[in-house]
């Protein structure tokens, strides 16, 4: 028979592959993720082989291999600056976060440890979802006593939220910033999704426009999820 990981491999397109990882990693359902293929595609077999093979889970990251595979190049890194601006700098971060999450067509994965309703940073979060994209957020349940949370769920209903839960009586909090976009590009950033961020402080990051980096950077906090220690919000 067939090996249905090398059908998948020789079949999908870097894009396609990308929007089943992200149905998978949504709901883990074959049926939802089918309905990405088209009906008289000959993947549809391979793609219910390998699910039953290696569960959800595992097939979402071997797609996002593919992703990774299929857009390989070379890496473009770039300094990114909110506060003080001189002569020659890169983007600021809001521009450039904005920018990146609007490039967006399959998912993106957004985690702050707070955030503000009026942050053009989640305004560009609210246009993904709005364009259908798959949007996770992970952010502090416990900042503002769980306000941020419940403010970010009102204003990006649709969106999937995520919370960090430490081991039973330890105080810790979720303070990782990253945006990840379609597992093509990283940033990596002090800045929450919060006007404070874009208008008042200093702050540094990084966008690493590199599939493989940013598949890994997805593929570790998926295992994070997978572990425990982040659950729904």
């Amino acid at each position: 028979m067939p090996d249905p990981f090398v059908e998948l491999a020789a079949g999908l397109q870097p894009a396609l592959a990308a929007k089943l990882a992200a149905s998978l990693e949504i709901d883990g359902r074959l049926g939802k993720a089918l309905e990405k293929l088209a009906a008289d595609s000959d993947l549809r077999d391979a793609l219910g082989a390998a699910h039953a093979a290696v569960g959800p889970v595992a097939l979402a990251s071997v797609l996002r291999g593919f992703v990774v595979a299929g857009q390989a190049h070379s890496e473009d890194l770039r300094a990114v600056w909110s506060g003080p601006t001189f002569e020659g700098d890169t983007d600021h971060t809001t521009s450039a976060l904005a920018f990146m999450i609007d490039e967006a067509t399959e998912d993106v994965f957004a985690s702050t440890y707070s955030a503000s309703s009026d942050s053009a940073f989640v305004a560009a979060l609210w246009r993904a979802v709005a364009r259908g994209v798959a949007v996770t957020v992970l952010v502090d349940a416990k900042i503002r006593d769980g306000g941020t949370a419940q403010m970010l769920q009102t204003k990006l209903e649709g969106a999937r939220f995520w919370t960090y839960r430490p081991e039973p009586g330890v105080y810790a909090v979720q303070h990782s910033k990253v945006v990840l976009v379609d597992s093509r590009s990283a940033f990596v950033t002090s800045a929450n999704l919060s006007v404070a961020a874009e208008e008042r402080n200093l702050e540094a990051g990084v966008i690493i426009r590199d599939a493989r980096f940013a598949s890994s950077m997805r593929q570790r906090f998926d295992g994070l999820r997978a572990a425990g220690a982040i659950g729904d919000l």
